[in-house]
């Protein structure tokens, strides 16, 4: 089954609510795209947002370790193509930054998945910005809850 627009434009924001995340570290805005193990959406950037003012005075950008989970919050869709908010966790990375991210902007995220491995999934994933690549890579994922640990008293 696949979650592409119909000729009607059917939104995919729906998509966003299976996140666990909710702001201020919802990072992924819109979904243009959505099928078994590849999702494309987008982070639209104000240049208004929290963690611009100290990075950097003067020239803000979009630090890497931000954009690396907005691609890992697109990456958990195509990782997991349940209905229900199962959770997940960033295990693994491995990014090339290839140009600065300077709001006001918007950031097309991609997300496809290559290899899954019981509860942990590889993918490949790139940011763009009017079709210039500005990160790329792979990252890790364990999607669904960690068991809770028994802590000794």
């Amino acid at each position: 089954m696949t979650d592409q627009p119909d000729g009607d434009e059917m939104s995919l924001d729906h998509l966003i609510d299976r996140l666990p995340h909710r702001a201020p570290f919802l990072f992924v805005t819109e979904i243009q795209s959505s099928a078994p193990g590849h999702v494309v959406g987008s982070w639209t950037l104000t240049g208004e947002e929290w963690f611009l003012p100290g990075h950097f005075p003067g020239r803000p950008l979009v630090p890497g370790v931000l954009l690396t989970e907005a691609l890992a919050q697109i990456g958990g869709l195509a990782a997991d193509p349940g209905e229900e908010n199962t959770g997940g966790m960033l295990v693994s990375s491995d990014m090339r930054f290839r140009s600065p991210i300077a709001p006001p902007t918007t950031v097309k995220l991609e997300a496809k998945l290559t290899r899954s491995m019981g509860p942990i999934h590889l993918l490949e994933v790139s940011a763009s910005v009017d079709g210039t690549c500005c990160a790329d890579g792979t990252i890790g994922l364990m999607v669904g809850n960690p068991p809770e640990e028994e802590v000794d008293s």
